[in-house]
């Protein structure tokens, strides 16, 4: 019998996510919370940037139908407060780099201390047995998880890109969790509160009087919920796949912000500075159109996670998943550029015939 105990707890948090989608606008722009156009923004006009708040109010509603335990609802909330109001005020103010990384770890020690939540067993990814971080696992969990807040942060650059990717990895882990998890519950409810987003950030026509974005605040703030989650379904004794597989869930966001990086950092430049060499900016700078760019890498991300349940239902090795995924995270930043490049050699054969 198919378990249904989440729809209220999801209603809730898609209905409360989009009536503050609406109500918070009128306030957003009397604050001055909207995001303005210009270098690397290329969207038109001002937009109220207030996606994070809503998604946190209509969030946590749902969440506290879904029988979390108190002490880990609590903890996760008071971590997840802290991200959000943090990114409203990095929105208006633009805080330093270190002051926003300051204040994610400070986030990261909440979930671990309180909802004693820590990544402390990473599977098999070199074949020669389960590894465990041992004492490292504080600082490792810290690592691994600003490096996923700060993922769907930066890869935040195109209408409904973070949102949808973020729903693709929450749906991936409700699979996981199959029909009668505690975890499906919390993602699903999750993700429902993303969709009530997306309704606004989506990037059709229909919803331009009321459009919005999520800004630092929503971005961090669901870089933190697939982190905590995946960690609550991948580590302990009960845990129902290996962390490596979860790597698939969010390639894309993981893949772009270690290639910019890198590119950054060769190039002698600050790699947490903002910049226009995302992969939504190169295949938009290939003729792409946002919604275009929008379908090719959610597509890819629906993809990268099918590979991931795969792996989990097939009984692949870790070490067998992990290589596919490092293989394909070296190559990426070519392949998304073998498509732009792909796309301009064909407008420009077009336009010269």
């Amino acid at each position: 019998m198919i378990d249904l105990s989440f729809v209220p707890a999801a209603l809730v948090a898609l209905l409360v996510t989009a009536a503050f989608m609406v109500a918070l606008q009128p306030m957003a722009r009397k604050l001055g919370l909207v995001d303005h156009p210009g270098g690397h923004k290329r969207h038109t006009g001002d937009v109220p940037v207030i996606g994070g708040i809503a998604m946190f109010v209509g969030m946590f509603a749902g969440l506290s139908l879904v029988g979390i335990p108190t002490d880990v609802l609590l903890s996760v909330f008071i971590a997840s407060f802290l991200l959000t109001i943090t990114g409203v005020l990095d929105d208006r103010l633009a805080a330093p780099p270190l002051l926003r990384i300051g204040l994610q770890i400070a986030v990261v020690l909440i979930m671990v201390y309180g909802a004693k939540l820590s990544l402390g067993e990473i599977g098999d990814p070199f074949g020669t047995g389960p590894i465990s971080m041992g004492p490292v696992t504080l600082v490792f969990t810290v690592a691994v998880t600003v490096t996923m807040i700060n993922a769907y942060n930066l890869i935040d650059g195109a209408d409904g890109l973070a949102g949808s990717l973020a729903l693709v990895a929450l749906l991936a882990i409700a699979v996981v969790g199959g029909l009668h998890e505690l975890s499906t519950a919390i993602a699903l409810t999750c993700a429902a509160a993303v969709f009530g987003f997306l309704i606004f950030n989506y990037p059709v026509k229909m919803n331009r009087p009321l459009r919005a974005f999520m800004g630092d605040a929503g971005s961090t703030l669901l870089g933190f919920t697939i982190v905590w989650i995946a960690l609550g379904i991948s580590q302990g004794p009960d845990r129902l796949i290996s962390p490596v597989l979860c790597l698939w869930f969010a390639s894309i966001p993981v893949y772009d912000t270690l290639t910019c990086f890198v590119r950054r950092i060769l190039q002698g430049k600050s790699p947490f500075l903002p910049g226009c060499d995302h992969f939504h900016h190169t295949l938009q700078d290939g003729g792409f159109g946002v919604r275009q760019t929008l379908g090719i890498l959610t597509g890819l991300q629906a993809v990268y996670a099918a590979i991931g349940l795969i792996g989990l239902y097939a009984g692949i090795p870790d070490v067998a998943m992990f290589t596919g995924w490092l293989v394909l995270g070296l190559t990426q930043r070519l392949f998304i550029e073998r498509i732009a490049a792909t796309r301009r050699h064909r407008k420009s054969s077009a336009t010269s015939a």
